[in-house]
């Protein structure tokens, strides 16, 4: 019983402080950091089977990058965000930190859920097919942006995926509670012993 009362206090400070005796804590951490690794690393693996994909004029292999593109999206950047998904949902339910109580985990939820709902209208093909049916209309570029970004077909489309997958890692390790500016305290000095 006393594990459970720690779990629902986790996260009340905001910063999610450790708490060192409760393994319930420890091993869904343990989890949600692997599934973060998994869709991190899977998204960075897909930019560079990508750009091997625009170096090559061979259509063979051009065929077998796609394969490969559409294996690691499957296998792994789908279950890391799902993973990260289902431990975000226990964090948020079974602890004090909650959805949007604290803007760190309000931005962590706001591009979980945008990746996974676009991750998946391009996992398939229902994006390509409402891009076909929307061409001329002027949505379709929205859409079309939205691919690039997701499925990253240049170095710039590449460094943009990159960048947010960055402040993704940065937000989870300096944890703001709120993104109101907070000046930098100058350091203390000690006179030398």
């Amino acid at each position: 019983m006393q594990h459970i009362d720690i779990v629902r206090r986790y996260g009340i400070r905001g910063k999610g402080f450790s708490n060192p005796d409760n393994y319930i804590i420890k091993t869904v951490k343990a989890f949600h950091l692997l599934a973060a690794t998994a869709w991190a690393g899977g998204a960075l693996s897909m930019q560079a089977l990508s750009f091997l994909r625009l170096s090559t004029d061979d259509a063979g292999a051009g065929a077998v990058i796609q394969a490969s593109l559409h294996f690691v999206d499957t296998w792994v950047v789908m279950p890391g965000l799902a993973g990260c998904i289902l431990t975000g949902l226990f964090y948020s339910f079974a602890t004090a930190i909650g959805f949007f109580k604290f803007a760190w985990i309000g931005y962590k939820w706001l591009i979980t859920c945008a990746a996974g709902f676009w991750g998946v209208l391009f996992w398939g093909p229902w994006g390509d097919a409402y891009i076909l049916q929307l061409s001329g209309t002027g949505i379709d570029v929205v859409l079309r942006f939205v691919r690039a970004f997701i499925l990253p077909e240049s170095m710039w489309q590449g460094a943009l995926q990159l960048l947010v997958i960055l402040s993704m890692c940065l937000i989870s390790v300096y944890r703001p509670l709120s993104f109101r500016h907070r000046q930098l305290q100058p350091l203390e000095s000690k006179p030398p012993a």
